[in-house]
């Protein structure tokens, strides 16, 4: 009985200390994000414009025309006496090009990551694949905040 008490107690006062997410209206954007053109590296691309349609309101009546162009390195940062390689460097640069009503406006945003080599090299794909994963979303949610900073000038 004393548990359930405190554990009502908790979930009472946790649900009043004014917590909110930082992209909590983010699901309510009022534009629209259309991939006109990609270059660079497709997987990395492709994870990114898959991304950017979770949060577009396709309805909109601000509908934002943008290419992208994204590199992804994979960089050998140390080996081990005998040659093998321990850690990688993992890293992707993308750069938006928004056309705007009055010119175009050019974001340009970056990722990086040192991580271990693993022996299995199943993980290690599996690994890079989430790493992949997490950059795009990063990416994404700083292009939204990029757009958003424009509607507001």
């Amino acid at each position: 009985m004393k548990n359930i008490t405190i554990i009502i107690l908790t979930l009472i006062f946790l649900s009043h200390c004014g917590y909110t997410t930082v992209y909590k209206n983010q699901k309510s954007i009022d534009f629209g994000v259309n991939i006109t053109k990609t270059t660079g590296d497709n997987e990395i691309n492709n994870l990114i414009k898959n991304e950017i349609k979770l949060y577009s309101n396709n309805v909109s009546q601000r509908i934002y025309n943008t290419t992208i162009n994204s590199n992804y390195k994979k960089k050998v940062l140390t080996k081990n006496t005998s040659g093998s390689i321990t850690d990688y460097n993992l890293s992707v640069t993308s750069s938006f090009t928004i056309n705007l009503k009055n010119g175009n406006k050019t974001f340009r945003f970056e990722e990086n990551i040192s991580i271990k080599n693993q022996s299995d090299t199943f993980q290690q794909k599996i690994y890079e694949k989430n790493i992949k994963r997490n950059f795009a979303s990063s990416i994404r949610k700083k292009l939204i905040l990029a757009i958003m900073s424009l509607d507001d000038n």
